[in-house]
């Protein structure tokens, strides 16, 4: 059952974080009056370039540090959680 929670614990705290920090805000668009009633509202861009780097984003870095802090730490904190957890039932008989 613990492996359970902790595995939907980290599958929601993986949802958390790109859902707050990787989607950017959504902007209204305003209705262009030359282009409705087409099936393709946004013009298409042919000249795109496919060779370009992409930009390093502050939420990328602060993402992939969460991540890995959670990751590298979740062992420790199963274990201290365990050892707590004996110290009460110790404590309690």
């Amino acid at each position: 059952m613990q492996t359970i929670l902790i595995l939907l614990s980290v599958w929601i705290l993986i949802n958390v974080l790109f859902v707050v920090i990787m989607i950017p805000p959504r902007k209204p668009r305003k209705p262009d009056p030359v282009l409705t009633g087409r099936l393709a509202p946004v013009p298409i861009n042919q000249n795109y370039p496919f060779e370009e780097q992409e930009k390093l984003l502050p939420r990328h870095v602060i993402i992939s540090i969460a991540m890995g802090a959670f990751f590298s730490l979740t062992p420790l904190l199963i274990e201290a959680f365990e050892s707590i957890k004996r110290f009460i039932r110790k404590r309690q008989t």
